[in-house]
C-alpha cells in the first residue's frame, strides 16, 4: 500500500472512496472549491492510499486558527477519513492518520483535532492514535414554553450587512475568548454551509452581543450554534431567538460550563456530555492534553468551539 497526496492520485477516484465510506461527495469540483476559497488546508489538501492502482482511503489534513493563553497557535485537524469499505480491517486508515500527522509535525504543529460521534467506531479508532475526548458538547432540550422567557435580548436577522457583518460580530466577541477565536475572512465555511436566513444577530441596548444560528424543523427550533459576549445570559439569549418562532419544543447545541448551567436552571433537560466529541492529540512529546486544557481554556467559559471551525 502506498500513501501519497490528494494531486497523485485521480479525483475522481477519491470522491467514489468518500461517497462508499461516508456518504460525502467530495468531487474534484467540491475539492477545487475548498482550495480556491478555504485557507486552511494542507497544500497537499488530503492524504490517500493506493493499493494495486485503487484509491482505497482518503484524509483530509488542515491546518486550524485557534488562540491561546499566549497568542495565536496553529492546530492540525484531519477530515473525511474514509476507507472503501471492501478494505476495512486493512489498517487503510491508520496508515492514512500516520502520514497526516507526520505531516502537521513537520509544518511545526504540536497538537491535531479533529470531531466525531462518541457511538461511531472511528471514536475507538482515534483513541488508539492518541486521540483524547475533551468531553464539552451537550445538547440541552426544553418545551417552547419553557425556553420563550423574559429577555433583554433581541435577535433580529443579519441585515444588509449580510455575512461580512456576521463575521464582524465574530470578531468582536472572540476576542475575549481563548480556542477556535480567530478565523480567516472572508469565513468560506460559514457562507458555504449556513443560509443567511438562518443567522440571527442578538442585540442587547443597540449593540450586538453574539448570534445564533437556528432553523426550525417539525416544529422544533434547532440552535446549532451560539456565540455570545461573554456575561450575557445564555437563557435569555435563547428565549429571544424562540420569540421569532412558535414551535413545539426548542434544542441548543452548547459547550461551555456557563451555558449548561444557565439552560439547567431555565428548565432545560441537559445532556452533558452527549454523543459529539471534539478531540485532540499531541504531536510531540514537549506537550500533553493536560496543556491543551491550558492553553486552551477547554472545559472552561473562555474555550470558544463551533462546528464550523473544526474538522
Amino acid at each position: 500500500m502506498k500513501i501519497v497526496a490528494y494531486d497523485d492520485v485521480d479525483p475522481e477516484d477519491v470522491f467514489q472512496v468518500t461517497m462508499l465510506a461516508l456518504g460525502f461527495p467530495l468531487t474534484p469540483e467540491h475539492a477545487a472549491h475548498i482550495r480556491r476559497t478555504d485557507p486552511r488546508p494542507f497544500p497537499c489538501l488530503a492524504v490517500c492510499a493506493v493499493e494495486d492502482g485503487v484509491v482505497v482511503g482518503h484524509v483530509g489534513v488542515f491546518r486550524l486558527p485557534m488562540v491561546t493563553t499566549g497568542g495565536r497557535e496553529d492546530v492540525g485537524g484531519v477530515w473525511a477519513v474514509s476507507t472503501h469499505p471492501q478494505y476495512a480491517g486493512r489498517e487503510v486508515a491508520s496508515r492514512l492518520l500516520d502520514e497526516a500527522h507526520a505531516r502537521m509535525r513537520i509544518a511545526g504543529l504540536r497538537f491535531s483535532t479533529l470531531g466525531t460521534d462518541r457511538f461511531r467506531g472511528a471514536h475507538r479508532l482515534y483513541r488508539r492514535h492518541g486521540y483524547e475526548d475533551m468531553s464539552i458538547w451537550a445538547t440541552a432540550l426544553a418545551r417552547w414554553e419553557t425556553a420563550h422567557q423574559p429577555t433583554r435580548l433581541r435577535a433580529e436577522p443579519a441585515g444588509p450587512g449580510g455575512y461580512d457583518f456576521v463575521e464582524q460580530v465574530f470578531a468582536s466577541v472572540a476576542s475575549d475568548y481563548l480556542g477556535f477565536a480567530w478565523r480567516h475572512t472572508p469565513f468560506a465555511r460559514l457562507r458555504d454551509k449556513v443560509k443567511l436566513d438562518d443567522i440571527l444577530i442578538l442585540w442587547e441596548n443597540n449593540q450586538p452581543v453574539g448570534y445564533a444560528l437556528a432553523s426550525e424543523d417539525r416544529s422544533i427550533l434547532y440552535v446549532n450554534d451560539l456565540l455570545l459576549r461573554i456575561g450575557v445570559n445564555p437563557a435569555e439569549a435563547v428565549a429571544a431567538v424562540a420569540s421569532r418562532v412558535r414551535t413545539t419544543d426548542v434544542q441548543v447545541k452548547i459547550n461551555r460550563p456557563v451555558e449548561i448551567a444557565s439552560l439547567r436552571r431555565a428548565g432545560y433537560q441537559v445532556a452533558h456530555p452527549d454523543w459529539s466529541a471534539f478531540m485532540m492529540k499531541p504531536l510531540v512529546p514537549e506537550v500533553t492534553v493536560e496543556d491543551a486544557h491550558r492553553l486552551f481554556g477547554i472545559g472552561t467559559d473562555r474555550f470558544l468551539i463551533s462546528w464550523l471551525d473544526t474538522t
